[in-house]
């Protein structure tokens, strides 16, 4: 049953002003863009492949803080990993886990932080698509990184390019889009952490995004802002543009390299193991 693998701790409102789960018509709008949509489809796939990159293959333990209705909860869990998500929202939490079933799940308030947690020692925590929401990213950061082993991971994603500021970005709550330079600087300032990697990915989508971002922000109201934004594109646009960021992320050993910019970054940062002469674990890409 779903409530045997629920534990409440803490909940936040219903109608949080971070975050109002009362509008039945655009969580039904979010769950069936976290469905179908080809930015929501391909963005799983790239963090599934980015934390084999870093030696976390599935069998690993993630916890994901900020799950939300389990997008990513349920992608993982799908490929093998032993996942927790953590969400305030009960009944995003119960959403979660109807989509993941081998999953477990925490209701949490993670503005107290992650103290009352039961468990630490996880191979990597999750913040994907977290902390451009908080006014103290950096906190968070080192929260998640307080719940994984010494040699752990930290990963996450994060919108890029204050460029493609808009509307959309101030109905979702974000305090920042973040520029590549001033993501690396914050997590560098993290302490306890090493092997910082901030990679850009979505490279294919800033030229449509600035035309969308400037369309959809003509709505009046918030309401269709939020769904016009979440809408899935017809069936050959979202196939063309999932296939175009297959293909791009199948020549990221050469764009990673690149100076070019992309809608979102890709980050991790790795534990610091304190034992002294300690071997690098294996697998490891070098920092970008």
């Amino acid at each position: 049953m779903i409530e045997d693998r629920i534990q409440v701790l803490s909940e936040l409102d219903a109608h949080d002003v971070g975050f109002d789960v009362t509008n039945a018509r655009t969580l039904r709008a979010l769950r069936e863009a976290e469905d179908r949509h080809f930015w929501h489809r391909t963005r799983n796939e790239l963090i599934a492949q980015r934390l084999g990159r870093l030696g976390v293959g599935p069998g690993a333990r993630v916890v994901e803080l900020g799950c939300g209705g389990g997008c990513v909860t349920a992608h993982l869990a799908r490929q093998g990993y032993e996942v927790v998500g953590v969400d305030g929202h009960r009944a995003l939490v119960e959403l979660a886990a109807e989509r993941a079933p081998s999953a477990r799940f925490w209701v949490h308030d993670l503005s107290r932080g992650v103290a009352e947690l039961p468990e630490r020692g996880f191979d990597a925590a999750g913040l994907f698509d977290v902390i451009e929401h908080l006014d103290e990213p950096r906190a968070a950061v080192a929260s998640a990184l307080a719940l994984v082993r010494e040699g752990g991971w930290v990963v996450g994603t994060v919108p890029a390019m204050m460029r493609l500021w808009s509307r959309v970005d101030e109905q979702a709550g974000h305090r920042r889009r973040y520029e590549r330079k001033a993501l690396r600087e914050e997590l560098e300032a993290v302490a306890g952490a090493e092997s910082v990697q901030v990679v850009a990915f979505n490279r294919v989508l800033v030229a449509p995004m600035l035309v969308q971002r400037r369309l959809v922000s003509r709505r009046g109201d918030r309401g269709s802002i939020s769904e016009a934004n979440l809408g899935v594109p017809r069936g050959w646009v979202n196939q063309l543009a999932g296939a175009l960021l297959r293909a791009e992320r199948r020549a990221g050993f050469v764009l990673d390299r690149l100076p070019c910019k992309g809608a979102s970054l890709w980050f991790a940062l790795r534990k610091r193991e304190d034992r002294p002469n300690r071997v690098p674990r294996g697998g490891v890409e070098p920092p970008t």
